[in-house]
């Protein structure tokens, strides 16, 4: 979840929602999916400097965050969060997955060379990277409703 590069809006933050047969507390749900959260941003790698960035540099940056993304996507859906909060996990989860869908759209873009292609999915990954964030901060997240 790193803010400062294009590529950062899709392939940050890292997932959650529900699943499991006991439903966890708003607080211990919070802190399950800060836990995941940490780890995909300790995981990720670094970013390259935002001065001349290669398409290859974007490309191969999506190959290695797409599996840790997909993992974290994963073990937030194994959480079971409250009842009442189902709705909005399923919205968050759904965020995080069009932030998985806008990295490969990029990843894509940057596999054919093509930097003004990648240029015009930032803006729209970005604004995905708010709406999860924010998705996050209602659940009451502090890792996962932040960029790192």
């Amino acid at each position: 979840m790193r803010h400062a590069f294009l590529l950062a809006a899709c392939l940050v933050l890292a997932a959650c929602a529900g699943g499991g047969s006991k439903r966890l507390s708003r607080a211990d749900y919070a802190k399950r999916a800060d836990a995941i959260c940490a780890r995909f941003n300790r995981q990720q790698p670094s970013l390259p400097s935002l001065q001349n960035v290669t398409t290859r540099q974007v490309a191969r940056l999506a190959d290695r965050t797409l599996p840790l993304l997909d993992r974290t996507i994963a073990d937030l859906r194994r959480l079971a969060p409250p009842k009442d909060e189902q709705e909005l996990v399923d919205r968050w989860l759904a965020s995080l997955r069009r932030l998985r869908a806008d990295a490969v759209r990029i990843r894509n873009r940057a596999r054919a060379n093509d930097l003004g292609g990648v240029a015009a999915l930032v803006g729209p990954s970005q604004r995905d990277e708010r709406d999860a964030e924010h998705l996050a901060a209602r659940l009451g997240t502090s890792v996962c409703s932040k960029p790192s």
